[in-house]
């Protein structure tokens, strides 16, 4: 009863906000939401100068209510580079930097912990892929320790998906927010996820295809275009689209309400634009990664 307890506590949804609201995103919860990934060394102890990217934390209740399932969201590419050429093996651990409850910047030389999170278990990875290799997403159970109540956090319902008929509704010039990690901005006692905005700039119907670095093999992605100033760091963020940027935005016309829409994958340094990995193909995976008894319904939850 007390794990159900705080499951149910730590259940959080963005809602839109009022009229004169700058943004629909609710920026504390979001913000909350949020990880950052180190990198691990050889012997599995994190390096803390070695940021990696973000992810972000989603809970999928059951039908009855009385169970639910804490996953870490990410890009697949943060867990298996190799699948992507960015490196020429995968780490086997990560480690993800939360926010302490208890905090005291006058006396607590940090207000952070880093909390392991192994992506092989015997031999086999520890997260789940879409089918299609084209695409850049990843799941995992969120750590246990996350649960405790030991720490600042709280998890994106499943309902802030978009369903298909929102996405649909959706087009180029459609406004974007996103949170992520930004490598030399992410806060030395506490995380500080930057928030971007955006427009939705092109949406293919064929993969495009991206090299990670010099030399490697050019990798097809099954991404929409963002006209948006994302960079390497913020790969695994939530991006959503938000009714009410730019401010004074007028959504009596129907506009869809606030939802997560996809996962940055890709940046493009220069051209102000970034790669997000459409929301369907995480859902696809989320509702592998949970059990039959999940309550995999979207749309804005019953008030």
């Amino acid at each position: 009863m007390g794990r159900c307890f705080r499951l149910v506590m730590l259940l959080s949804t963005f809602l839109l906000g009022n009229a004169n609201a700058v943004t629909s995103i609710n920026v504390p919860v979001v913000t909350k939401s949020i990880v950052f990934l180190f990198a691990s060394d050889p012997i599995g102890n994190v390096i803390k100068d070695k940021l990696v990217a973000t992810g972000f934390l989603i809970l999928v209740p059951n039908k009855s209510g009385e169970n639910t399932y804490p996953l870490l969201v990410t890009a697949r590419h943060v867990v298996d580079p190799a699948w992507a050429g960015c490196e020429l093996s995968n780490p086997a651990r990560l480690y993800i930097r939360v926010n302490n409850m208890r905090f005291d910047p006058d006396s607590d030389p940090t207000g952070v912990s880093y909390l392991p999170m192994d992506l092989i278990a015997n031999g086999s990875a520890t997260w789940l892929k879409s089918d299609d290799e084209n695409v850049d997403v990843a799941v995992l159970k969120a750590p246990q320790e996350l649960l405790s109540g030991n720490y600042d956090i709280k998890f994106l319902n499943f309902r802030n998906f978009g369903k298909p008929d929102e996405i649909d509704k959706l087009g180029i010039g459609s406004q974007t927010a996103s949170a992520g990690l930004v490598p030399g901005l992410e806060g030395k006692k506490r995380n500080n996820p930057i928030f971007h905005f955006g427009r939705i700039a092109s949406i293919p119907d064929e993969t495009v295809t991206f090299t990670c670095r010099q030399g490697s093999q050019p990798r097809p992605f099954r991404v929409w275009w963002l006209a948006t100033t994302l960079v390497p760091g913020t790969s695994g963020s939530p991006i959503f689209f938000d009714p009410l940027f730019p401010p004074g935005a007028d959504i009596s016309a129907g506009e869809p309400r606030g939802m997560i829409i996809g996962l940055q994958s890709l940046a493009i340094n220069g051209a102000d634009l970034a790669g997000m990995t459409p929301t369907k193909y995480i859902i696809d995976v989320i509702t592998r990664s949970v059990g039959a008894d999940a309550d995999l319904s979207l749309g804005a939850p019953q008030r």
